[in-house]
């Protein structure tokens, strides 16, 4: 096989190469991962006023890249050109390599709403606590903030979102999925281990800017429960990126989201 042959496929690829996973996560992640680490890194530095300078000058960056939609006022505009752009500019570079979509599965089907359900419940419980353990997080599960469920209150807060967050949401839950989970599970299966490890660290590593504590939560728990419910289970990517899409739309909790606050 010559280099030609290696770069522009005549028959459909089926695995992705070592240098399509390293573009592709170049193409979607690279900004991202840079501007969350100088964030992250300017945090532990806060007495140096370069670093303070630093923080400035990424949060403001951030408001327009990053992935976090849950506060009102972020520019999901710009967030959905830019991250839009990336994700034609990777369609056409697997269009050019020729990759086989059908691998992607993204159905509609009965078993949608279920698989959605039951996979948001898991992940919000999941989140309350762990983020309670490690990340000094509020106690969703004392008596007085079990006192407030009430179911209902998911439609006012629906309600309260912009149309272009909830698009905004909808678009990076499938730009990060469709990559994690559909890409790269696509490589040979003798790689499949060391590109899941990979695939954590590159999650956790453009969520620094929210500490540490939960861009682990985040890269390791979160990465491994849509990794598993994708290949082992759901084998569907649309409900993991309906639950995907609540977490960016209203953090990744439950109670919170089920409660009147």
């Amino acid at each position: 096989m010559n280099i030609r042959d290696i770069i522009l496929p005549r028959e459909k690829t089926k695995n992705l190469r070592w240098f399509d996973v390293i573009i592709i996560t170049l193409i979607l992640f690279g900004k991202f991962i840079v501007i969350s680490t100088q964030m992250y890194l300017a945090t532990l530095k806060p007495a140096v006023e370069a670093a303070a300078t630093a923080v400035t000058e990424a949060a403001t960056e951030v408001a327009e890249t990053t992935t976090d939609v849950a506060t009102e006022g972020a520019a999901y505009s710009s967030n959905l050109r830019y991250q839009a752009t990336m994700l034609a500019i990777v369609f056409i570079y697997l269009f050019i390599r020729n990759f086989d979509f059908k691998q992607v599965k993204f159905k509609l089907n009965w078993k949608v709403i279920p698989q959605y359900l039951v996979l948001f419940i898991i992940m919000g419980l999941s989140a309350d606590i762990l983020y309670l353990i490690f990340d000094n997080g509020y106690n969703y599960f004392s008596a007085e903030s079990l006192s407030h469920i009430n179911l209902l209150s998911v439609f006012p807060k629906f309600a309260a979102l912009s149309k272009v967050a909830i698009i905004y949401a909808l678009l990076n839950a499938f730009y990060e999925e469709f990559y994690f989970l559909g890409l790269l599970g696509t490589v040979q299966e003798k790689y499949k281990w060391g590109t899941l490890v990979f695939s954590t660290i590159i999650r956790a590593s453009f969520h620094t800017y929210q500490g540490m504590a939960s861009a682990l939560i985040i890269g390791i728990f979160f990465g491994l429960l849509y990794y598993v419910s994708y290949h082992k289970f759901i084998k569907n990517l649309l409900p993991i990126v309906l639950v995907h899409s609540m977490a960016d739309m209203f953090g990744s909790g439950l109670i919170y989201l089920i409660s009147q606050w």
